[in-house]
């Protein structure tokens, strides 16, 4: 009796399948599925188990990649895009230690309530914000990227609309990753805050940044 051989598509289900990127699992997956349905119809080839396998493991890696992407877009993205605006609406509305959140070092609420107060009393209560057209993928260091996608840390640009639909720019600099006792801590917050206001002086938060040159550091 001549034995049937397996078949090509549950072979390249299971290339697919250990390939461990989404689009090879989800391609695992119609794989395995064509070769499933190939066998059943033909029955001239072998590699059920193969396909099934395949399946399983697309929709595992597929299911790890999804999960990990949308945590990441709810935590890190959201951080980096929208994480000061938040941060200063919910300060202006009374929820200070929100605000401090937002920070790296711990600040002390009576220094954050006295930026607060001194934002409110020069331009309103913040409405809404959004990163500066001008923060494209160029503005950060290809080398300083995690994954190839995130920066560990870089310097961003808000547009801010206060009322009376007062706009302000503001410069923060936010960190992924700080160095902790020789090792990398995954931080995902802001070092600091800084409004350059030539008529009424710079505002920056926490009070103890300095500016040398262009570039803040915190000390």
């Amino acid at each position: 009796m001549t034995s049937k051989r397996l078949n090509p598509w549950s072979i390249v289900a299971i290339l697919c399948a250990v390939g461990l990127c989404p689009l090879f699992s989800i391609a695992a997956i119609l794989a395995g599925a064509r070769a499933l349905v190939e066998i059943k119809a033909r029955n001239d080839t072998t590699g059920v188990r193969l396909a099934w396998i395949s399946i399983c493991l697309g929709a595992l890696i597929t299911g790890l990649w999804g999960g990990g992407m949308f945590w990441w877009n709810t935590n890190v993205r959201s951080m980096i895009e929208q994480g000061p605006i938040h941060a200063i609406i919910e300060g202006q509305s009374g929820d200070v230690e929100a605000f401090t959140a937002l920070f790296v070092q711990d600040t002390s609420p009576e220094d954050a309530s006295q930026f607060l107060h001194e934002l409110h009393s020069r331009y309103g209560v913040l409405q809404r914000g959004n990163l500066a057209d001008s923060m494209d993928e160029t503005a950060v260091d290809g080398d300083n990227l995690f994954l190839g996608m995130v920066p560990i840390e870089a310097e961003f640009i808000f547009e801010l609309v206060f009322s009376d639909n007062t706009m302000v720019s503001m410069h923060a600099k936010f960190e992924l990753f700080r160095d902790v006792n020789g090792g990398s801590q995954f931080t995902n917050r802001y070092a600091w805050l800084i409004i350059h206001d030539e008529e009424q002086g710079s505002l920056i938060y926490p009070a103890d940044a300095i500016v040398e040159g262009t570039t803040l550091h915190a000390k």
